[in-house]
């Protein structure tokens, strides 16, 4: 299908990658490319950014983003939607609905994969602390419960003693 970039009105020319057909601007080097492939080219590559690089990334929105003129979509003419990726304005896409396809300046991609990556990096690392501290706050109810004594049962099951010893043994398997 023949189409004319939608920023610099140059004809625009089907590539593949992988299994990824896409079509690409030669002047100004925007990818026209269907929102259900961005994803999983977005999934396959964020892992190929280091947790170092991708945290020493910053995102500025260019002057003026808000005032840019809207862009047509190449197929059907219409006016694409622009919001900004991840909500941050620095990554603006340009997306036709009826069409499910997105517009990508040149740079666009590598921001979106690096940005992906931050934010993947950083959930991870949230999620990991957030289980370090469930083994903690397991861990003192597995110390507690073994320092209760005296006929004392303490604080799992006041006046059951033998109810402790399961208690016990869950914590503790939740801890290995």
């Amino acid at each position: 299908m023949s189409a004319n970039c939608p920023r610099c009105s140059k004809p625009l020319e089907d590539q593949q990658l992988d299994d990824v057909a896409f079509r690409c601007c030669r002047d100004c080097k925007g990818m026209l490319i269907p929102h259900t492939d961005l994803i999983g080219v977005l999934e396959n590559s964020w892992h190929a950014v280091s947790q170092e690089t991708a945290e020493a990334t910053s995102f500025r929105a260019p002057e003026g983003w808000q005032t840019a003129p809207a862009l047509a979509c190449p197929d059907c003419h219409q006016t694409m939607d622009k919001y900004g990726y991840m909500g941050i304005a620095a990554i603006q896409i340009n997306r036709c609905d009826p069409c499910a396809e997105l517009w990508l300046d040149s740079d666009e991609l590598q921001n979106m994969v690096l940005a992906l990556a931050k934010s993947n990096y950083r959930s991870a690392s949230a999620w990991e602390e957030s289980q370090r501290a469930s083994l903690d706050i397991a861990e003192v109810g597995v110390q507690g419960a073994r320092t209760v004594g005296g006929g004392r049962c303490g604080w799992l099951f006041p006046g059951q003693r033998t109810a402790i010893v399961p208690a016990i043994n869950l914590l503790s398997l939740l801890l290995s």
